[in-house]
């Protein structure tokens, strides 16, 4: 209805206009006519005034010429006086022609032929007048011949030119006769609308008042209607907000003013006030977050009434309602999510400290026992400690693996950035897990590495531990006597060149309905089979997310042949230059006495691998020459040497007091016979290779032989509140240092200030305080002995460039725990705070 009457209204406005417009443009078209008749009427006068002039200047022009030739014939000089007045008016009306028609330049070049013609004729008239005066009658008669023409040549420009200007005239006369005609159409059209939109209105006056009634019916019904719609959003209100109380979460219904309309019950509760008392007030001061419109997701902090906060996440909503947009916004208290995420960490650390440390000592003693260290045992016992000792092993697999899953899963995982090379990480984690091979009796083999280093950055143990997974699932599934392939290569990809590490297995492979889970926690192929192998689930789920948070990516493929081929890559560092070792370089020093230029280069090659410098002697003489500088911390020696051979230099040097002492490793084709031949003799000799080289056994020799080097035990500070790991740690290095154990952070402090160490290890949970505290003391000692954190925590890179090196309880093999005490021991560990102290 208010549709129509808004019609009604714009068809009553439209006629008025309609009128208003006829008689405004009436009376504008009837001020141009008079003006358009006006201009018209100047026009006719104009012509009219031309035409005039022409004949007046014809009519006297015609008089001078007839009055000239009535002198020659009656000499009268009232003839000749009057052809003379006649001459200057037909003058003066042609000047008034020519400037009566300056806007018509075709007219006044007429006008002008016309003058130039009247020219001769009064020129000629002037002539015969003269003649006549001096009464030569005849020559006058011929004057007037000879000019007969001149006459009508004038009339001829004349008539022409007054044509023109009728012509004119008629044209003007027509344009203004049609101007008027158009005005009268116009004035009709303008009539026509104006009385259309009088009957439209009349029209439209009469269907408002034909629907009036009609109109009052619908209103009445539609009131009824209105209040029945009015009852029913009342309860539908009263439901939603029934709901919205209902709801455990504050939710609050903003409006785009930022202002606060609705809020349930859940909101008074969380805000300490009453909900409907929300109302009104401006979103900004309870959800800062939410100041200036915007819409944040995850976590806020909100505000309550009396000033205190808690943690809050956030989920907001907009709809449009009347035209404006309104926002929802949906809280969660975190406050107690949080306390739970409190409680679960301290559980977890206590876990971790309560189930590393006890395992770490029932590791370490069966390791010890297993091995020899308490003596020989009965074949009946020993079979059941190697069982103790195997079963210890999986359990602190599944210990790490739990522990790694939820630090996962809470984004609490830590890892350093080193710069490492890929190719040297595979070879550390095929020779970790050599034993592990040897136990499933399988091969580890590298069967492709390139030339170049393939430098990435990451954290070496947790790659490690992604390549033991690898290894140590390959050795599971492949048949006994199978070779399991190793591959470092180097692969160009979209976001940059890529190191890609590959393991290759000789099973059966992975059932097509478990591959799209494998990476999955707890997944597992079989029940029956796979249950066989052991293990968790957890080892391929905690290697992706270690691979994905050193951005690459992880996969398995079928293998050609059979098996399956696990990969993951890495992203490769940009090559930065080699740089020279710095002046003074302190790392130790090993003399090289070797003939053969080729093995010189390749012992000295591995021996710097381990982190020390080499100098090299390719005879005895020169070898006694160099050793005598004091300046080696071992020495090895080939037995074939020109001149004097290695059994005589071995004598000099025992028998000399500069090189008594020196720690020598016999690397010869000869070494067994060498041995014999000196056996008896106390010659110290840490070790006696045969060639081919072994290098784990060079590396082990040459440890051995910077301990002995050392001119006594070493001294160890382990600061520690485990009896038991004090104990493991101590049988460990029994040969080479002496523990003095702390078992608090005081009496950590209490003796180093008592004495230097040679290395001092920490263990971060202690009763008294952090073992990290013990950082400050040690790093304001000079020297500043080298730290190893060994600790059920797992190492984090907010002190790991404090440390030398840092190993966490039961991740932390016999073997790996005594190679880094050695190393340390002998410098071979770069102190990654003061700076090289004796290695890399």
């Amino acid at each position: 209805m208010e549709k129509f009457l808004g019609s009604v209204r714009s068809i009553v406005l439209l006629a008025i206009l309609g009128f208003l417009l006829f008689f405004g443009a009436a009376g504008w078209l009837g001020k141009q006519f008079l003006a358009d008749n006006a201009r018209t009427q100047g026009w006719v006068d104009h012509t009219n005034l031309v035409i005039n002039t022409i004949y007046e200047a014809r009519l006297n022009l015609s008089r001078a010429q007839s009055s000239s030739r009535g002198f020659v014939i009656t000499g009268n000089p009232q003839d000749a006086a009057l052809a003379d007045d006649s001459a200057r008016m037909a003058t003066d009306s042609l000047l008034d022609l020519r400037k009566l028609a300056t806007d018509n330049p075709e007219q006044v070049r007429r006008f002008d032929d016309a003058a130039a013609i009247a020219e001769q004729i009064l020129v000629t008239n002037d002539r015969i007048l003269a003649t006549v005066r001096r009464g030569d009658l005849d020559g006058a008669r011929a004057l007037v011949r000879d000019t007969a023409d001149q006459g009508p040549a004038f009339r001829a420009r004349i008539d022409e030119a007054v044509a023109i200007e009728k012509a004119l005239l008629a044209q003007r006369q027509a344009a203004t006769e049609a101007t008027l005609r158009r005005i009268i159409w116009l004035l009709a059209g303008i009539a026509a609308l104006a009385a259309l939109c009088g009957l439209l209105a009349a029209w439209a006056m009469s269907r408002q008042v034909r629907t009036d009634q009609r109109r009052y019916r619908e209103l009445e019904r539609a009131k009824q209607a209105s209040d029945a719609s009015a009852r029913a959003l009342a309860e539908s209100q009263a439901q939603a907000q029934a709901v919205l109380d209902s709801a455990r979460d504050p939710i609050l219904v903003v409006g785009q003013d930022g202002v606060v309309e609705l809020a349930n019950r859940a909101c008074g509760e969380a805000f300490g006030v009453t909900g409907g008392s929300l109302a009104g007030t401006d979103i900004s001061e309870l959800v800062p977050a939410l100041a200036g419109g915007a819409h944040p997701t995850g976590e806020v902090t909100v505000t309550r009434r009396d000033g205190s906060s808690f943690p809050a996440e956030i989920s907001t909503g907009v709809f449009e309602r009347d035209g404006r947009s309104v926002s929802v916004c949906i809280l969660r208290d975190m406050t107690e999510r949080h306390r739970l995420d409190q409680l679960k960490n301290e559980f977890v650390s206590t876990v971790s400290h309560e189930l590393r440390t006890p395992l770490t000592s029932i590791r370490g003693s069966l390791g010890l026992i297993v091995a020899g260290a308490a003596g020989a045992l009965p074949d009946k016992a020993k079979s059941l400690l190697e069982i103790a000792h195997k079963n210890s092993e999986r359990l602190v697999g599944l210990v790490n693996d739990i522990l790694d899953i939820e630090k996962i899963e809470s984004g609490r995982m830590e890892f350093r950035h080193d710069r490492l090379e890929a190719g040297v990480l595979v070879e550390q984690a095929v020779e970790a897990n050599q034993s592990y091979a040897t136990q499933h009796e399988v091969e580890y083999r590298i069967t492709t590495r390139p030339d170049l280093p393939l430098p990435v950055q990451g954290d070496a143990d947790r790659l490690i531990q992604v390549l033991t997974n690898l290894l140590s699932n390959a050795a599971k599934f492949s048949p006994a006597g199978s070779t399991i392939e190793v591959a470092v290569e180097l692969l160009p990809g979209l976001g940059g060149r890529q190191a890609r590490i590959s393991v290759r297995d000789r099973g059966a492979g992975i059932p097509e309905e478990f591959r799209s889970r494998i990476f999955q926690r707890f997944a597992q192929a079989d029940a029956s089979d796979v249950r066989r192998k052991g293990g968790t689930g957890l080892g391929l789920s905690i290697a992706k997310a270690i691979v994905e948070r050193h951005g690459g990516r992880i996969g398995f493929e079928p293998a050609a042949g059979g098996g399956t081929c696990f990969w993951f890559t890495l992203p490769l560092l940009a090559e930065a230059p080699e740089t020279a070792a710095p002046p003074g370089d302190a790392r130790r020093q090993v003399l090289i006495c070797e003939d053969d230029a080729d093995v010189a280069t390749l012992l000295g090659l591995m021996i710097e691998q381990d982190g020390w410098r080499v100098d090299f002697a390719r005879d005895a003489e020169t070898a006694l020459e160099k050793a005598r500088t004091g300046q080696y911390a071992a020495m090895t020696v080939d037995l074939l040497l020109p001149g004097i051979d290695g059994i005589t230099l071995i004598r000099q040097l025992r028998t000399d007091p500069a090189t008594a002492g020196l720690p020598i490793v016999v690397v010869s084709a000869t070494a067994q016979d060498g041995k014999r031949e000196l056996n008896g003799d106390a010659f110290n000799i840490v070790d006696w290779l045969d060639k081919p080289i072994e290098q784990l056994r060079l590396r082990s020799a040459l440890r051995q032989a910077g301990l002995r080097s050392r001119n006594g035990r070493a001294c160890i500070l382990h600061v520690e509140d485990d009896d038991d790991v004090i104990e493991v740690v101590g049988a460990i290095v029994r040969d080479e240092a002496e523990i003095v154990p702390a078992r608090s952070l005081q009496e950590g402090r209490d003796k180093l200030a008592q004495r230097p160490f040679d290395l001092v290890i920490i263990d971060v949970g202690l009763p008294d305080g952090s073992g990290l505290d013990l950082l400050e003391t040690i790093n304001a000692r000079t020297p500043r002995e080298p730290v190893l954190i060994f600790s059920a925590q797992d190492s984090s890179a907010s002190y790991a460039s404090a440390v030398s090196a840092s190993l966490v309880k039961s991740r932390t093999d016999n073997e790996q725990l005594h190679q880094t005490i050695t190393d340390l021991i002998n410098g071979l560990i770069q102190d990654k705070q003061g700076g090289p102290r004796y290695g890399r």
